[in-house]
């Protein structure tokens, strides 16, 4: 039993001894951390100041909708309703093209149509918003509600370039 207890003074000691010399080693280490942290905020700072830089040399097209935000209010038994605008561009763009995004799509889809053009300028471009309700809200009853909303962008000339100034749009099911 004596030689039990010898060696579990002999391992108690080393651990001692291994937490000993970590935390030594710790003291070295503030300053490879202060370097650590100095390296990455200037990465950082090179990332903003490189981002400013690339946004202010592109241009800045506008586009001005003539109705904004756009509203369509429909029944559950209509299933879908649509509203009017149009758009102008300046300075004029060629081509575009118009993406929708739903807040809700499980519930309610939205398109546009026509949904891109040959150029964009000062004469408006005149387009037709559908909103409709999916046929899985329609089947369990989830679609009514006033709380939906959809964004139309116009981007143009490449297709991930999306101009400023995007259209609101908000939507309405009724029961009845």
């Amino acid at each position: 039993m004596i030689t039990d207890r010898r060696e579990t003074l002999k391992c108690q000691t080393e651990v001692v001894r291994s937490f000993n010399m970590s935390s030594s080693a710790r003291l070295r280490s503030p300053g490879k951390l202060a370097v650590a942290i100095a390296l990455i905020a200037f990465v950082f700072v090179g990332l903003g100041i490189g981002y400013y830089f690339a946004a202010a040399s592109t241009p800045s097209f506008q586009v001005s909708w003539s109705v904004r935000p756009l509203n369509i209010r429909f029944t559950v038994t209509q299933g879908s309703g649509s509203a009017q605008d149009s758009f102008t561009c300046n300075p004029s763009v060629a081509p575009v093209t118009l993406q929708v995004t739903s807040s809700d799509p499980n519930k309610i889809t939205v398109t546009v149509s026509p949904s891109a053009f040959p150029s964009c300028g000062s004469t408006p471009d005149n387009i037709t918003v559908t909103a409709s309700c999916t046929p899985t809200a329609l089947a369990n009853g989830t679609c009514p509600g006033d709380r939906y909303a959809a964004t139309v962008q116009v981007c143009g000339p490449a297709p991930y370039t999306c101009l400023k100034q995007y259209l609101t749009v908000n939507i309405a099911v009724q029961n009845k």
